[in-house]
C-alpha cells in the first residue's frame, strides 16, 4: 500500500481537489478564498518532482482533518462540494482552467457508494469532473 493510502483507515475517503491552469496562481487563490493548499506550484516556479520550470500553476487541497476524521466519511465529501460551490468562480478568476475532485475510497470486502440526489445536483452544478477510485485494503495475511 502506498504511503498516501496508509494515512487512511479502511472505509475512508481521500477527497483531493486538483486545480490546474496556464495562468493559475495558487497563492492568489489561497489569499482570496482562504483555502489551504497542501501541494501548490506557481507558473514559472521549479517543480518539486522532475525539477523543471512549471508551465502551468497547480494546486491540491482536501477537507480539514477534523472534517475527515468523523465517523461518516461522506461529511468530507459534502465539505468539498460546499467549499467549491462557494469559491469556484473565484478559483476560475485566479486562472483555474481545470478543476476536478478525485475521490479515492479505501475499502475491505465489497465496495458500494450511495449518493443522495441533493448531493448529485450540487456536484452537477459545479460542472467539473468527479473521479472515483477504489483501493482494497489488504489484510495482513493477504499476498
Amino acid at each position: 500500500m502506498s504511503e498516501t493510502l496508509e494515512r487512511y483507515p479502511p472505509d475512508q475517503f481521500m477527497i483531493p481537489c486538483h486545480i490546474v491552469g496556464k495562468n493559475f496562481s495558487p497563492r492568489v487563490a489561497s489569499e482570496k478564498t482562504g483555502i489551504q493548499f497542501y501541494k501548490q506550484t506557481e507558473v514559472g516556479e521549479m517543480e518539486r518532482i522532475g525539477k523543471q520550470i512549471a508551465t502551468v500553476g497547480h494546486a491540491s487541497f482536501e477537507p480539514p482533518l477534523e472534517v475527515q476524521q468523523v465517523e461518516n466519511p461522506y461529511i468530507g465529501l459534502f465539505w468539498m462540494i460546499d467549499t467549491l460551490t462557494k469559491h469556484i468562480d473565484t478559483l476560475r478568476s485566479c486562472g483555474a482552467d481545470d478543476i476536478y475532485i478525485d475521490l479515492g475510497v479505501v475499502y475491505h470486502g465489497d465496495l458500494k457508494l450511495e449518493f443522495e440526489s441533493d448531493f448529485l445536483m450540487k456536484l452537477a452544478n459545479l460542472k467539473i469532473p468527479f473521479l472515483i477510485s477504489g483501493y482494497e485494503e489488504k489484510g495482513e495475511n493477504s499476498q
